[in-house]
């Protein structure tokens, strides 16, 4: 796997925002500009929905939620749009920077056949069961998107069978939100228009929520390749009394690549501060409201798409979290692996350069919510249970009390 094979995912989700990191692609003008459009038509749509998803869930609680059932799905969306903006606006802020990164990257992947198959290239790249969580999420979304035109669809043609004809059957109109919007939606083209603008709206809230995700995932597995990489070299190095220039020049490129490593790992939380924030708190927020929500249904299309969502949005979170522990181990056994090799063979000055590096090395790389929070599997485990616990209080307050 080459560097454009790690990146050839992420990328792809990236150009709803008008942008490719792909740099050796020369696209002509005109294709630069329809994706440039495209994106604009795209966040059009989205703030669009969004505004009148806002409006009605303001006019409901000043109206004391006289729907609870359509309140909490209406909620449920503005949450997801809300952080969707929000993680939107931050890496588009810090887009430059994260191009950056990806230049870094590329300039120390391994370049040969030999050197990808020494740094292991294809145990790190994707793995099969994360490519998974991914399809699963988008098909999961793309499910709850579609299914009130499937709905629709299908009751009209049940109707038709039962009439025997299409004179007297009505079609549903059934749209993603059921909230009223600044036109009329029940005729063929005013449906269409509708059912358009929701389903961009729904492209910018999947893309914006994953886009970075999957952007940090990319750069995280590639340091942990790459400190996986350093970990095996010096562990299998023999330092030599004999030789101390070599072994000099050696753990002076060592320290060098990692320190290069470790400059890297700054920048990705740096770049990505803000998002894992907006993702440790969005995904509490919305496995509350996707649970609340739940209770409160019965046996229907939208019990199978939350419970469908519900896994989805815990799986994004986990992989986040997964990495971070591997990220997190990885350059802490930098230190191990200093000490574990014979540097008791070197020169002096081969020693005291090994003790700068166990030195170095003893503050791990973490990925954080900001300088908050350490992104990592205790954090899901927090997590997860904090949001239980919310949830617990929820359904005792909304739902128990309503039985």
């Amino acid at each position: 796997k080459d560097f454009q094979d790690f990146c050839h995912l992420p990328n792809i989700l990236m150009k709803i925002y008008g942008r490719d990191f792909t740099e050796n692609l020369q696209r002509p003008k005109w294709q630069i500009y329809l994706m440039r459009l495209y994106a604009v038509m795209v966040f059009s749509g989205h703030l669009y929905c969004f505004y009148f998803i806002s409006k009605q869930v303001i006019l409901m609680t000043l109206a004391g939620i006289p729907n609870l059932t359509l309140f909490l799905r209406l909620l449920s969306g503005f949450n997801y749009g809300l952080f969707a903006t929000m993680k939107y606006l931050a890496y588009q802020r810090r887009l430059l920077d994260a191009g950056a990164i990806n230049q870094m990257l590329k300039e120390i992947y391994p370049k040969s056949g030999r050197e990808r198959v020494d740094y292991r290239v294809n145990t790190f790249f994707w793995p099969k069961w994360m490519l998974s969580v991914i399809y699963f999420y988008i098909g999961a979304v793309a499910f709850i998107v579609i299914s009130p035109l499937m709905e629709s669809v299908i009751v009209y043609i049940i109707s038709v069978a039962r009439l025997g004809g299409v004179a007297d059957a009505q079609f549903g109109y059934n749209k993603l939100y059921d909230i009223p919007y600044s036109f009329d939606h029940r005729n063929p083209a005013a449906y269409l228009l509708t059912y358009s603008l929701e389903l961009l709206h729904a492209q910018f809230v999947v893309i914006s929520n994953i886009c970075g995700d999957i952007w940090l995932l990319c750069y995280t597995m590639q340091l942990c390749m790459h400190f996986n990489y350093l970990i095996r070299t010096l562990e299998h190095y023999q330092p030599d009394l004999e030789n101390p220039s070599k072994d000099l020049e050696f753990i002076a490129g060592f320290s060098r690549k990692h320190q290069i490593l470790l400059n890297i790992g700054y920048d990705i939380n740096s770049v990505f501060g803000v998002q894992l924030l907006l993702i440790l708190i969005s995904t509490a927020a919305t496995i509350c409201c996707a649970g609340i929500y739940t209770l409160t249904q019965g046996v229907g299309r939208e019990l199978l798409e939350y419970a469908a969502f519900l896994p989805c949005t815990v799986g994004q979170y986990y992989l986040i979290c997964h990495y971070g522990q591997k990220l997190m181990s990885s350059s802490e056994n930098i230190a191990t692996a200093a000490y574990n090799h014979s540097w008791y063979n070197g020169s002096t000055a081969y020693k005291k350069s090994v003790l700068v590096i166990i030195t170095r090395a003893q503050k791990s790389l973490k990925l954080t919510a900001y300088g908050l929070s350490p992104i990592s599997l205790g954090a899901f485990r927090m997590v997860m249970s904090e949001s239980y616990r919310i949830f617990a209080v929820l359904k005792h307050a909304v739902f128990d009390k309503n039985i």
